[in-house]
């Protein structure tokens, strides 16, 4: 029988796997749907999945109203924003280049619990941050992904939104007191689904975001890959918190750009570069190393 601390090792690398196939699987729905689309509709069904589980676990509760206008910034942020961001990055860099760009969202989130949360940041946090910018670097080098040279909008939309994302977590880790982490999850997923769907019926796009989903197949591809995200990416990172160190579980969930290599060379048919695979081992460094300094979240 496993142990706890076994469990938490092995959720962490189901989460970061999952994240992996996760990316995989909406770089290839992007291809027919807006990002404003796929961000709405991921929302609903999160919502959906994560009301179903709050409702079953009995997690429903009065959080008072500073914990709840945190959450909601945290969503409006963090989802709404963040998502349609992280959605166009995807779409112009790939799923192996979003992945490798998704590992400087560790740097930012870092120094801005540095700089909000007063948390101290040892040398090899630093040495972290500095592995983290070289691999990316060379990861997002001309001919790095096989595809040719980067999307100069493709970094800035996938910049923006890991920045989005950093500040969001900063928000959440404020909300988060005296709540359960589903619900809080719960909260946010609402607040940033109902803000894209406020954005929607505004700027009266609503009705045309909604056109690819009339074909059964691309709702059911797509939740697919939402549940995975949802129950593979959130709900596991969660498991591996609760019986491991959140050292250790961020040092394994941040392996994601390990897993994405094989999967693109297998799904995608990407040429796998030397640089590519040299970009990801030295971020993945990187972020253990910054995790294992005991401040990143």
């Amino acid at each position: 029988m496993l142990n706890g601390n076994a469990i938490g090792i092995l959720a962490a690398l189901g989460s970061a796997a999952s994240w992996s196939v996760g990316a995989l699987l909406f770089s290839r729905l992007g291809e027919s749907l807006s990002s404003f689309a796929m961000t709405l509709v991921k929302g609903v069904i999160s919502v959906l999945l994560l009301g179903l589980l709050t409702l079953l676990i009995g997690e429903f509760s009065d959080i008072g109203a500073q914990a709840y206008s945190y959450l909601i910034m945290s969503g409006l942020l963090g989802i709404a924003l963040s998502d349609t961001f992280f959605f166009s990055a995807l779409k112009e860099l790939g799923p192996r280049a979003i992945v490798l760009l998704t590992t400087i969202g560790q740097v930012f989130t870092v120094l801005l619990a540095v700089i909000w949360l007063g948390e101290r940041l040892p040398l090899n946090g630093w040495m972290g941050i500095a592995l983290i910018v070289f691999g990316i670097t060379i990861g997002m080098l001309p001919g790095a992904s096989g595809q040719g040279q980067s999307s100069l909008r493709g970094i800035v939309f996938g910049l923006i939104a890991m920045l989005s994302m950093s500040v969001s977590v900063i928000l959440t880790k404020k909300g988060l007191e005296g709540t359960s982490t589903v619900y809080a999850t719960l909260i946010r997923m609402l607040s940033g689904t109902l803000g894209m769907l406020l954005m929607g019926i505004v700027t009266f796009r609503l009705k045309k975001w909604m056109i690819p989903f009339r074909d059964g197949r691309l709702i059911w591809r797509f939740s697919v890959a939402v549940c995975v995200i949802t129950f593979g990416g959130f709900w596991l990172t969660m498991v591996a918190f609760k019986y491991t160190s959140v050292a250790v579980a961020n040092s394994l969930i941040s392996t994601e750009p390990i897993f994405i290599l094989p999967l693109s060379v297998i799904f995608l048919k990407e040429k796998l570069t030397a640089r590519a695979l040299t970009g990801a081992v030295i971020a993945t460094a990187g972020v253990i190393s910054l995790c294992t300094s005991g401040v990143a979240a």
